[in-house]
């Protein structure tokens, strides 16, 4: 189902005002932004990539950092150092903590917060959490006056609620946690399958894009998420041939190579994940 949101619809909210609760100092962590596209930016630190698309009347902001009063500040005070127009909607991109900590200063502003209503599950059961207000399963659309962006749930990999948010104006996608330039985390107990996550891939790399902003670290081409791709597929392989050749759920992590893909050694997953790994791999 597609949903579409106009900009008529949509609060002239500033969230500078707006409080979190303090979290510890360690959390509170610098922040810049820096300009990616003539409208696109990139806000780096406390907690994954925030993507910034600025429209003549406003912007589109895609993940909000870990939780916490300075964060939100921060973050708002970067946003304010490129443009005074209020923010339109806040895209969240999965569940994971350092993507959503600031939902509920945004929702408090009366800013639209949007997610798949996988991820609004997720996050009503982890306490101290604020779920987004608007929900979809497959697709959402806000209509801007200089262009659009286009949220999509393609199906779990990552996570089990990633979303991707594609603005087709300037040829970005933001890509939350499903590539990112170190090592990949398969969160299974969040839901994750890397079949899905290769499939979704596969959808993504149909968009008409050159530039990706990943959970973490630089923005991507569109052939570093090919490349990125092809690294799921080659370690989701590799975890097969294991199973098949005999490897057991304790032996599995220390048989599959990665050195060659540029990742780290999974040497110490919680046993959840790798009974995720092992199942999705051919276990019994």
């Amino acid at each position: 189902m597609r949903q579409t949101l106009s900009a008529l619809a949509l609060l002239f909210a500033s969230a500078a005002t707006a409080q979190t609760p303090p979290v510890p100092i360690a959390q509170v962590q610098p922040q810049t932004i820096r300009q990616i596209k003539p409208t696109l930016y990139v806000v780096e630190g406390a907690g994954g990539n925030s993507t910034v698309w600025v429209s003549d009347h406003g912007f589109i902001l895609v993940d909000d950092k870990i939780a916490g009063a300075a964060n939100f500040d921060n973050l708002v005070a970067a946003i304010r150092s490129v443009t005074p127009l209020p923010v339109r909607a806040v895209f969240n991109t999965h569940h994971h903590f350092d993507h959503v900590g600031n939902n509920a200063a945004f929702l408090a502003a009366g800013v639209p917060v949007i997610g798949t209503d996988a991820l609004a599950a997720a996050l009503a059961k982890t306490p101290g959490a604020a779920p987004p207000d608007l929900v979809f399963d497959h697709d959402f659309s806000i209509v801007l006056d200089t262009g659009r962006a286009d949220a999509h749930h393609y199906r779990p990999g990552h996570t089990g609620d990633d979303a991707i948010v594609y603005f087709p104006a300037v040829k970005a996608v933001a890509i939350g946690g499903l590539a990112v330039t170190r090592t990949p985390t398969f969160d299974y107990e969040g839901g994750a399958n890397i079949a899905g996550w290769i499939a979704t891939l596969d959808d993504v790399l149909k968009l008409d894009f050159d530039t990706a902003i990943p959970g973490r670290g630089p923005p991507m081409t569109k052939a570093d998420i090919r490349a990125f791709r092809d690294r799921l597929a080659t370690f989701r392989g590799r975890a097969q041939a294991a199973v098949r050749g005999g490897a057991t759920k304790a032996t599995l992590m220390s048989a599959i190579r990665v050195d060659d893909l540029g990742w780290a050694r999974h040497a110490e997953w919680p046993a959840a994940r790798v009974d995720g790994l092992w199942t999705e791999a051919g276990g019994r």
